[in-house]
């Protein structure tokens, strides 16, 4: 299984991002690249500064080479303020063909229709958090302002951290009934890894870390909401992924 590298990325000031990604394709195989936006749900048991508290300029997936242990090189590095790393085992099969599947989905994004659940939800009312994947006035806030300036696909970066002993199981119940009803708004699961959890002092390997990682594709922000304000979504989450404690 390749091992990639996902990283969240602060630069200086006088950085210019597309240079950055110019020179940084030299050396290294870039498998996504992309800006971050907002975040929907605030981790509360896991690293919420940084992950939170800084404006990241840019999201990299870079597939790491076994010879380089550092995919940034050095002059590239000084540009860098603030990063956070995550190191994940990603299967063959879905990197190979993620560019392919990638320009599918954005090719097919414009044709997918809405559901009409954002728009029954925006008749009756929002709620007032977005913590258990629900619509919330800050998320419609951010959705009126982005769709201003970018009307296309969004990709939502989920970090998990799974509850022991059936956290895994359920997740995984989960995942198999979003897939249909994401599905009829276009969201598709692009890329899912395993983290690779750091040696501790001792040898034993940190269990309390993240435990995998998504990349999931929506044609738009209004799709992302349009799923979220859905009786059909509402129910797998209720049912799959907030009834683990």
């Amino acid at each position: 299984m390749p091992i990639c590298t996902l990283h969240l990325l602060k630069f200086t000031k006088t950085t210019n991002i597309q240079s950055f990604l110019r020179q940084l394709q030299q050396s290294a195989k870039i498998i996504l690249a992309s800006r971050p936006r907002q975040t929907v749900i605030h981790p509360t048991i896991l690293d919420n500064d940084p992950l939170v508290t800084e404006r990241w300029d840019l999201l990299l997936l870079l597939e790491s080479n076994p010879d380089t242990p550092d995919p940034i090189p050095n002059n590239l590095r000084n540009t860098i303020t603030t990063e956070y790393k995550i190191t994940t085992g990603i299967p063959s099969k879905l990197l190979q063909s993620y560019p392919t599947r990638n320009e599918t989905l954005k090719r097919k994004s414009p044709s997918i229709p809405l559901t009409g659940s954002l728009n029954k939800f925006l008749s009756g009312g929002s709620k007032s958090t977005s913590q258990n994947l629900e619509i919330s006035p800050s998320l419609l806030s951010f959705m009126d302002e982005l769709t201003k300036t970018h009307t296309g696909p969004v990709t939502m970066l989920n970090l998990l951290h799974f509850h022991q002993p059936n956290g895994k199981a359920s997740y995984y119940q989960y995942g198999q009934a979003f897939i249909p009803v994401a599905g009829k708004r276009g969201g598709d699961a692009k890329l899912v890894g395993n983290v690779v959890a750091p040696q501790m002092q001792d040898g034993v390997r940190d269990s309390e870390g993240w435990n995998e990682i998504s990349l999931v594709h929506y044609p738009s922000i209004r799709h992302f909401c349009d799923m979220l304000a859905g009786d059909d979504y509402q129910a797998i989450n209720e049912k799959y992924r907030l009834s683990v404690s």
